[in-house]
């Protein structure tokens, strides 16, 4: 890598050289400043961070003892990663987001899948993403019928998830965390709408002891 110094006065260059194999801390800043100008979405999955840091804030609100994902975790990350290398192509090589994770104490890290999980089952085979948003309890979303069969909604910790139950065209009918009230008092109304709605669909009557319909349940098999 070549470096090109500059001596200029009030907009005026006065005298400039080339530095030819330039190395060390002067090429893994200029190359962490060359990121930042272009914009740290071109190398890291900005979505897959704002994730990781929203479950970490999360299981930081649950265990007080525990360390969200540093504000600055992507610079950080540029940083280790850049070391040593001349250029984007050798940056974009690197496993980013392992730096970025590698940010995480030992005690985030052994505790995260548990008070913060990136998804959760079901009893009859679907597993659902868990959505983490700043300031809002982690929620779920899936068709009504996939929570047949459950008597209780699933939980983060000792917090329980906010339930988006879904009719069958992918519209929420309820949204709750607490699956037997709804089941008590909430669904015969809305039973009745669906069977009228969607005949061709089960509803029983019962439905903290019936099953998902068989189609869903193979659509769970398969996700």
């Amino acid at each position: 890598m070549s470096a090109v110094q500059v001596l200029s006065y009030d907009g005026l260059t006065l005298d400039s050289a080339v530095h030819q194999d330039v190395s060390g801390p002067e090429v893994t800043q200029c190359l962490v400043h060359a990121a930042e100008q272009v914009g740290l979405e071109k190398f890291f999955d900005i979505e897959a961070v704002n994730e990781l840091r929203a479950r970490t804030v999360f299981a930081s609100t649950v265990d007080r003892k525990l360390e969200a994902l540093p504000e600055d975790a992507l610079l950080r990350a540029l940083h280790s990663a850049a070391d040593g290398k001349r250029s984007f192509a050798e940056l974009r090589r690197e496993p980013l987001f392992e730096y970025v994770s590698m940010q995480l104490s030992a005690a985030m890290r052994s505790k995260l899948a548990t008070l913060a999980p990136e998804h959760v089952d079901l009893p009859h085979g679907r597993r659902l993403r868990v959505h983490y948003e700043r300031d809002k309890p982690p929620w779920v979303e899936s068709r009504l019928q996939d929570f047949f069969g459950m008597k209780a909604g699933p939980r983060c910790g000792d917090q329980s998830i906010v339930l988006h139950l879904l009719a069958p065209n992918q519209r929420p009918v309820q949204v709750t965390t607490d699956l037997p009230g709804f089941w008590q008092r909430h669904y015969p109304d809305i039973r009745r709408e669906l069977m009228r709605r969607y005949p061709r669909h089960a509803w029983p009557e019962d439905p903290a002891n019936a099953t998902p319909p068989r189609s869903l349940r193979r659509v769970a098999r398969s996700v």
